[in-house]
């Protein structure tokens, strides 16, 4: 049951919670612009399908606006508290801080389970969807734009031209600019080709048949030339909106089932399932941030001075920007196989923890540890008995 100061301090995050999320989303929004005016632009998307990938991309989002949205509602709601002498009245009126930041873990327990679903469920099933989503687009504007006698770059960092075509399973005289790779363009020419359309692995493949490979001159006395009499010529439609990488399902698209299935299954092949262990417990260990910033948001908002929602607001960035370098960190120590991926994230979440917890035991008591007193005590005294050392002596 839900007391009068729990409703009130409720109705006090839920402005700056919302207004939190909006302004997130929108400055995530605002990074993928260009490449959604790409989509639209180059691969002739409509309405609904614009729509459809902004509907796709929300849930990567979520799960970084909703722990950040929490922390900056727990820190501004307290520092305004603060500000406004209600949590010296509150205090006066022998209500504890355990009593105070009683409402923000609960609202923190909402929101845990708001992550972890968006981060175990949606995540992965909008990336897959996201992937097939563009997959298909590419497909159709590589079935509309391939017309016989015109240049053509449905594909990114690719140029193809085709003299005659019946159908695209019937193409004669292509002609490729492949400069994907910067550093070895290359030029294809074939007598006849075909695209495959792999709707299982997500990927789009041009097999070509009696052709050649021209290279560029390594030297002005070199020409570098190869034939075949069938090759195959992958066409990445991964890159048109989200990250590069190889075709078919990867371990950000797999379900949480997938990936527990696909690590045992490569634990008993005997190798190393690094990736899939991080990307398994980095889903886990977003949510469990909800807990830690709902712990540490409100103790950090109480302050004497009157500085409000804006240095709370600072402080909120310090706090999220801090977590954020320790799972980049636990990250690329997991993904190398430098530590164990349970360690790499779990043993930081438990010090982190911890360290909340006794911010919050120290704040609640009002305890004054005196760190920073033996600091600056220590610090004077191994001044003062250097200064003596170096002191000369007299005769």
């Amino acid at each position: 049951m839900l007391r009068t100061l729990d409703r009130y301090i409720l109705r006090e995050m839920m402005p700056p919670f919302f207004m939190t999320m909006a302004v997130l989303m929108l400055v995530l929004f605002l990074q993928k612009i260009f490449r959604i005016a790409d989509l639209v632009v180059s691969k002739n998307a409509g309405l609904a399908d614009t729509a459809k990938v902004l509907l796709y991309v929300m849930p990567s989002f979520l799960v970084i606006t909703l722990p950040m949205a929490l922390l900056v509602a727990a820190l501004t709601t307290f520092a305004t508290l603060s500000a406004d002498s209600e949590v010296t009245a509150m205090k006066a009126s022998r209500i504890s801080l355990y009593a105070m930041i009683r409402p923000v873990f609960l609202l923190s327990i909402l929101v845990f389970c708001a992550t972890a679903a968006t981060s175990l469920v949606l995540v992965p099933g909008a990336n897959s969807a996201l992937k097939a989503h563009i997959f298909n687009m590419v497909k159709s504007s590589a079935m509309v734009g391939i017309e016989p006698g015109v240049f053509n770059t449905t594909f990114d960092g690719m140029v193809m031209y085709v003299e005659k075509m019946d159908s695209l399973d019937k193409l004669e005289g292509v002609f490729i600019a492949d400069e994907r790779s910067a550093k070895e363009p290359y030029t294809i020419i074939a007598r006849r080709g075909k695209l495959i359309a792999d709707a299982q692995n997500l990927n789009v493949t041009l097999a070509l048949e009696d052709g050649t490979i021209h290279m560029p001159p390594r030297t002005e006395t070199t020409y570098d030339l190869m034939g075949f009499n069938a090759a195959r010529l992958y066409l990445d439609v991964n890159s048109s909106l989200s990250r590069r990488g190889p075709p078919g399902k990867g371990f950000e698209d797999m379900s949480s089932r997938e990936l527990l299935q696909d690590i045992r299954k490569t634990r008993n092949e005997g190798k190393p399932a690094h990736a899939q262990e991080t990307e398994l417990n980095k889903r886990f260990s977003i949510p469990f941030a909800c807990f830690i910033f709902g712990l540490i948001g409100a103790p950090l908002g109480i302050r004497r001075s009157r500085s409000g929602k804006s240095a709370g607001i600072a402080i909120a960035l310090l706090v999220f920007l801090l977590y954020y370098v320790v799972l980049a960190s636990a990250t690329n120590l997991a993904e190398t196989g430098t530590l164990s991926a349970y360690i790499a994230f779990w043993v930081p979440n438990a010090i982190i923890t911890a360290l909340a917890a006794l911010y919050v035991l120290k704040k609640g008591r009002e305890l004054n540890f005196m760190i920073w007193d033996s600091l600056v005590f220590f610090y004077f005294k191994t001044k003062e008995r250097l200064v003596s050392k170096l002191r000369p002596r007299k005769l």
